[in-house]
């Protein structure tokens, strides 16, 4: 019988439950024009600060971040690092996090984020790949 992996969380996860989302942005991350992964990093807005998400194999990573996340690329080494405004997608900016939790699963961890309009978006990181889905 296969035991899922412990998750490691490095970094103090904000308290974000209750709060008004401000801001939900997914960093992708492409390489020679194909998407390699849709929520390489992962911006929360709450409460007036950004918090930084990512992820390394069964770890997830929790940051506070200084300033409007931007979209960047290494042109000489044809990486580009997009920027999706998913919570203006997912229609959750301006709504209250119900709650968020993290997990491990047996090809890396994912978070989840409930909001109180119904909408759920989760993170997940799988074999070193990490994508978005709102559901």
């Amino acid at each position: 019988m296969s035991v899922t992996p412990e998750l490691e969380i490095v970094g103090t996860p904000p308290d974000l439950k209750g709060r008004i989302c401000e801001g939900f942005i997914c960093e992708g991350y492409e390489f020679e024009g194909e998407t390699a992964a849709s929520a390489n990093v992962t911006y929360l807005k709450f409460d007036g600060a950004w918090y930084r998400l990512y992820f390394e194999p069964h770890m997830v990573f929790w940051r506070e971040w200084n300033e409007q996340p931007k979209p960047w690329e290494v042109e000489e080494e044809s990486w580009n690092y997009p920027h999706v405004d998913v919570g203006a997608g997912a229609g959750v900016v301006g709504v209250r996090l119900g709650s968020y939790e993290m997990s491990a699963t047996f090809e890396g961890s994912k978070v989840l984020f409930r909001f109180e309009n119904g909408t759920q978006i989760v993170i997940e990181d799988k074999n070193e790949v990490a994508s978005y889905a709102v559901i």
